[in-house]
């Protein structure tokens, strides 16, 4: 029987990150996976999505390039090559994250997992020993009651990456970050878009005024909008499905996303015979991802809390190195979330309202795409970023963005959330010209109502 330091259970962001740091660490690793490497984020998540957004942003360019003053006559979209792009990107990177694990001498056991015992894990025929455990399985989306995945007119986000044709039509339930993003990309490849969205406004974990933007962008680009409404049921027919909403409205579509949130990936891993602590399926852990048994860890979307790859990436981090000896912590506060949709949103840290609600003297300023240089040559004017800070101190507290690049440009101000950083700070940096990221610049310094490109 061989015998480990410690054994992962999964190879997502968390499951493959935290091995390599494991072994960095000096410790003999195993990892489990009963799928393919890489996880949902490589395999049905971030990466697949964000490769189709490139070639639905490539074809968007190609139909506005005569205001740059190209002509283009012909064209059409080869949504097989698109799909072939997909998943050659895909094989690349999920390769290449073998290949890091097998560089740092990882033994990775392509097998179903279930703990035996707090310390034994059986995979097929394979048995191993292992002085701690990690529980990094993530994620599955989950499913509504009366409204199961057939993979065929009731889909899942993994389905929508598996569709070989465009949809003509398709009702989108949810108009979460998952729902937006494939209205984003959709809509652009040419299907009609219907999103129904139980809470007041798109995204309800963001900024309203961002919210509120995106809504007004998509509807310019056709796609109709349902908030404040609820799916009571969803019916099959001849060409494809109904959705029954709850304002009496029935709507018709060929093909349905559902998309309202995940489920913990928790289920036959064998976590019954170890008694481990859990509410509805997700792992319960302490801030150093302990479980209830003491050298079994969770960490990743399975345990609940922010489900985001970067974010479950450093858990694994943190988890491995906690089993070292290092007891670290993770600062949850300031984690950048992006959206990949046209045009992208990003945020960090608090809102106006979160500020609000937590009593803190703030105050927030915005500036708007359109005063800057670049965004105009680039065609690009559409949306603001906007700035949080704390009115006695001066520290930043929080950005938001709905722009071009803000997926790249909200990493400006991570550092200055988690290292203190005052507005009157980020404004003294010299921001190249012309460039985007001059919108940093100028939000900064209106803040103190000293902007330059704004009245």
């Amino acid at each position: 029987m061989n015998r480990y330091d410690v054994a992962i259970i999964g190879s997502g962001p968390c499951g493959y990150v935290a091995a390599i740091r494991a072994a960095q660490l000096g410790l003999k690793v195993s990892v489990f996976e009963r799928e393919r490497i890489g996880g949902v984020c490589l395999n049905w998540g971030c990466i697949p999505t964000k490769a189709l957004s490139v070639s639905s942003m490539a074809l968007y360019n190609i139909e506005r390039a005569n205001e740059v003053g190209v002509n283009v006559k012909d064209y059409e979209l080869d949504f097989s090559k698109v799909c072939e792009r997909k998943d050659k990107i895909v094989k690349k990177l999920t390769s290449g994250i073998e290949m890091l694990m097998k560089a740092r001498k990882i033994e990775i056991i392509k097998e179903n997992a279930q703990i035996k015992d707090n310390t034994h894990i059986v995979a097929g025929t394979t048995e191993v020993e292992a002085k701690n455990i990690l529980i990094a399985t993530g994620s599955v989306p989950f499913e509504i009651p009366g409204m199961a995945f057939d993979s065929t007119h009731i889909l899942s986000s993994t389905d929508m990456l598996k569709l070989q044709a465009i949809p003509k039509s398709i009702i989108i339930v949810g108009g979460g970050v998952i729902g937006c993003e494939f209205a984003s990309i959709f809509r652009t490849f040419g299907s009609k878009i219907t999103i129904v969205e139980m809470m007041s406004q798109l995204l309800p974990n963001e900024d309203g005024e961002i919210a509120r933007k995106l809504e007004q962008v998509f509807r310019k680009r056709g796609i109709d909008i349902f908030t404040g409404t609820k799916v009571e049921r969803i019916e099959k027919d001849a060409g494809g499905i109904k959705a029954v909403l709850s304002n009496g409205e029935t709507l018709s579509g060929e093909k349905t996303l559902i998309c309202v949130g995940r489920s913990p990936n928790s289920k036959g891993l064998g976590i019954e015979n170890i008694s481990l602590e859990c509410d509805r399926g997700w792992i319960k852990v302490d801030k150093h991802f302990r479980t209830n048994i003491n050298n079994i860890y969770a960490a990743g979307d399975v345990k609940g809390g922010i489900l985001l790859a970067h974010v479950a990436s450093r858990e694994g981090m943190v988890c491995v190195e906690t089993m070292s000896g290092k007891e670290e912590s993770l600062d949850y506060s300031v984690v950048p979330n992006c959206i990949f949709t046209y045009p992208e949103i990003a945020s960090v840290g608090l809102t106006e309202k979160s500020a609000k609600e937590k009593g803190i003297n703030m105050r927030a300023r915005k500036f708007l795409f359109s005063a800057i240089g670049k965004a105009h040559v680039i065609g690009e004017t559409e949306g603001f970023i906007k700035l949080v800070v704390d009115n006695d101190t001066d520290k930043i507290l929080g950005s938001q963005i709905i722009g071009a690049h803000a997926t790249e440009l909200i990493a400006e101000f991570s550092p200055c959330i988690q290292f203190g950083i005052t507005s009157e700070n980020l404004a003294s940096v010299i921001h190249a010209h012309p460039t985007l990221s001059e919108v940093v610049q100028e939000v900064s310094e209106a803040v103190h109502d000293r902007a330059i490109h704004s009245l």
